[in-house]
């Protein structure tokens, strides 16, 4: 039976309003998501800077310019940024507010490529508010600001790809994130935010043509304090290194791995403990160890002087071992040996891409 013209009509209108309903449902996240990113920049633009570095005269090309992003993290001037955009800097100043402001190169760690700077602005200053890098996880959405080329601040928006120890023959002092933010020219020391639009990370190096590293905020956050209070960053030694094999061939996952201790070195807090080799190692403190990157990551953040529980098994024996962290030898570079780790090829790392300004 045909129905009315009148009821067709209504029919069709209904029918499109659904349509529009679950349009404007499918929409509304990206554009929430849009204004959500641009107000997260309006909010910090101010606290993230330029930062311009000349480095000594090489002859005949005269001084070295190098540009990065940098960012501060306390009312008073202190700023963070990589360590490379001020690498054998002798004169360093940031643009803010339209001025050419002189900055001073408090402390640098080449181990994670973290530096600290003071500005001396003269006056009190916005800074960023630093958040919980160990909330993260694989997908979490990340915001990164930088200064691109020399073109103005601007955002990169990505997501959290993984968290590695170790990229080709590189192997990180702790876990970095790798996002897909893409790190452009002059962008490297940038802040690299969460979506509360708090910085849980330091943007440090491009990988590949659409990805980075970022150092996650809580090793940068201690390296900050490190600088501040000491002047240098404060690392324990432990004097053991460490090495992950593969239980099964057949499967990638954590439970498939262990890690045992390949040397002990003499006179060492390692062997002061009581350390074997070919222990392996199944806790530290409360957090078990599956990897080589777990060992890692707990030390990274103790000093001399703490004490750490470790459980290591050892002739099928479970045991508890006391550790004393001592003090690193000047002649040290880490803080227990790198392990060794499964070989990788990827392309390589370009550590935190920099840009001269047009002259």
């Amino acid at each position: 039976m045909r129905r009315p013209a009148s009821v067709s009509n209504i029919a069709t209108l209904v029918a499109f309003c659904l349509l529009g309903a679950v349009a404007a449902r499918a929409a509304n996240p990206l554009e929430a998501m849009d204004r959500e990113v641009s107000a997260l920049y309006e909010r910090n633009r101010d606290a993230i800077v330029r930062i311009h570095t000349q480095r000594r005269a090489v002859l005949p090309f005269g001084p070295s310019l190098r540009v990065g992003t940098g960012f501060f993290v306390n009312a008073n001037g202190h700023l963070l940024t990589a360590a490379t955009v001020v690498e054998a800097a002798e004169k360093c100043w940031i643009d803010w507010r339209g001025r050419k402001v002189p900055a001073r190169i408090i402390g640098q760690d080449p181990l994670t490529s973290v530096a600290v700077l003071e500005a001396a602005t003269g006056e009190k200053v916005p800074f960023l508010q630093l958040g919980n890098s160990d909330d993260l996880k694989t997908g979490s959405m990340l915001v990164a600001i930088g200064y691109p080329f020399d073109q103005p601040s601007a955002p990169s928006v990505g997501f959290v790809q993984g968290f590695d120890i170790k990229c080709g023959a590189r192997t990180f002092i702790t876990s970095h994130i790798r996002t897909d933010c893409r790190l452009q020219p002059g962008q490297g020391g940038g802040p690299v935010f969460n979506p509360r639009g708090e910085v849980v990370g330091i943007a440090i190096a491009a990988h590949l043509e659409n990805q980075c590293y970022v150092l996650p905020v809580n090793a940068a956050g201690k390296v900050l304090r490190d600088i501040l209070q000491h002047g240098a960053p404060q690392y324990g030694w432990v004097g053991l290194s460490v090495t992950e094999r593969r239980l099964s061939l057949l499967t990638t996952a954590a439970a498939q791995w262990e890690v045992f201790i390949e040397q002990v070195c003499s006179n060492t807090p390692a062997a002061t403990a009581g350390f074997r080799e070919q222990d392996i190692l199944i806790r530290i403190g409360s957090n078990e160890v599956r990897r080589a990157a777990d060992i890692l990551n707990v030390m990274f953040h103790r000093r001399a002087g703490d004490r750490v529980s470790l459980a290591v098994l050892r002739s099928g024996v479970t045991q508890e071992v006391q550790l004393v962290i001592g003090r690193r030898p000047a002649e040290e570079t880490e803080v227990v040996s790198r392990p060794t780790l499964p070989p990788l090829q990827p392309p390589p790392l370009n550590m935190v891409p920099v840009s001269a300004p047009a002259p």
